[in-house]
């Protein structure tokens, strides 16, 4: 969406599967949005993030505003309680699949948070 650099990134969230089938971890789209701004954030910038603590402020500012609005939004930030079911437990994850779960939940929440993204990235906050 923000022209990130492909090399290596799909990588950066390679893992989380594992936070998620614990059944105790935050949305994994927010999770991954602030990845994405911290990276969009840091483009040009061959300096680690403390050293740079204008532009690194802006992108704390913008994450914590994405959190914010999200918890007005839909109340939590937890996959388990999003879903009003948890990934860890086989059955559940079958219900989830099963009864289209992530079409009511996951692909609203997905809405929210790319359009939001987009609209703070176009208003410059990142």
């Amino acid at each position: 969406m923000w022209d990130l650099p492909q090399t290596g990134m799909p990588w950066a969230a390679a893992g989380y599967q594992g936070a998620i089938s614990s059944g105790k971890t935050t949305c994994g789209l927010l999770i991954g949005s602030g990845i994405a701004m911290g990276l969009k954030a840091g483009i040009g910038i061959e300096h680690v993030p403390h050293e740079q603590k204008e532009v690194r402020a802006k992108a704390i500012g913008a994450v914590y505003e994405l959190y914010q609005d999200f918890i007005k939004e839909f109340k939590v930030t937890s996959c388990t309680d999003l879903l009003g079911c948890d990934l860890s437990i086989p059955e559940e994850r079958e219900k989830w699949i099963n009864e289209k779960i992530y079409k009511q939940v996951c692909d609203v929440c997905l809405s929210f948070v790319m359009n939001k993204c987009r609209d703070m990235a176009e208003q410059g906050k990142f």
